[in-house]
């Protein structure tokens, strides 16, 4: 089961975000790839434009650019801390 396995994780049952490693495979690889891995991107750009238009007083709650979690596989950010006016 993956992310599950317990020759990797002390507790791969329990749901905690900073556990590592953590080598992401929710949407599998190969014969096995998801079907909904498109699906994903477009439903995290639809709960972000709601959360912005709910929250217009949403900034960023510094003018530094956010720290980048580098990796070989997918990038992003580590952090995008925000302040509601």
């Amino acid at each position: 089961m993956p992310n599950r396995d317990a020759a990797v994780f002390q507790y791969p049952f329990r749901f905690d975000v900073r556990r590592t490693p953590n080598e992401h495979v929710a949407f599998g690889i190969g014969a096995h790839f998801c079907l909904g891995a498109n699906l994903a991107p477009l439903e995290l750009r639809v709960m972000i434009e709601e959360v912005l238009r709910r929250l217009p007083g949403l900034e960023l709650a510094t003018s530094a650019s956010p720290p980048l979690r580098p990796s070989n596989f997918i990038s992003g950010l580590e952090s995008l801390p925000v302040v509601c006016r």
